[in-house]
């Protein structure tokens, strides 16, 4: 937990040397806090407000904290071959970090969720909300995955975005076996 703190208050001044330190150092704690972090802005904002028991918040955390780590998981599997194609010392960790640290900028959801508990007409901004954290995620994971990785941005925007040649291709796949099937 120290280092998470040195590591948050270090960002602000030298960006680069402390994401690459994580990196370097594989530390797997504060990416596996990141999404956990991730996954309560998620129930929080999803669920505040509702009247949950503690064992259904505690089932909620835990679906989206391991939702959020597999998900992590299989998008830095699937980009870290192609980071690796430019980084030889960097790969799947990198990407696994530095998706990890992202998530700690869905705190935008959890401070919407708490104004939308003052202010219920702000309800109808919720979607778009989503959808700007959802972008500045993705876009503080590239920044990060480009300083720890010590590649440009547009390598690690391609490393992050070649995730989803697989993805697509097996939903076309399946889609095409769907089309055999019926014809």
């Amino acid at each position: 937990m120290r280092a998470l703190i040195e590591s948050y208050f270090t960002y602000y001044t030298h960006p680069e040397k402390v994401v690459y330190a994580l990196v370097r150092q594989r530390r797997f704690g504060i990416a596996v806090t990141g999404y956990l972090a991730a996954a309560v802005c998620w129930v929080c904002f999803f669920w505040l407000g509702a009247h949950l028991t503690a064992w259904g918040f505690v089932w909620r955390l835990l679906f989206f904290w391991l939702l959020e780590i597999t998900v992590g998981y299989l998008w830095a599997a699937l980009s870290g071959l192609f980071l690796s194609f430019f980084s030889h010392e960097n790969g799947s960790a990198t990407l696994f970090i530095s998706l990890g640290i992202s998530g700690f900028v869905q705190s935008f959801l959890l401070c919407f969720a708490l104004w939308r508990g003052v202010f219920p007409i702000l309800s109808s901004l919720a979607g778009l909300i989503v959808f700007i954290t959802l972008v500045l995620r993705f876009s503080f994971a590239v920044l990060n995955t480009a300083r720890g990785g010590q590649v440009g941005l547009n390598k690690a925007l391609g490393a992050l975005c070649f995730a989803f040649v697989p993805v697509f291709a097996l939903m076309f796949l399946g889609l095409g076996a769907i089309i055999i099937l019926i014809a």
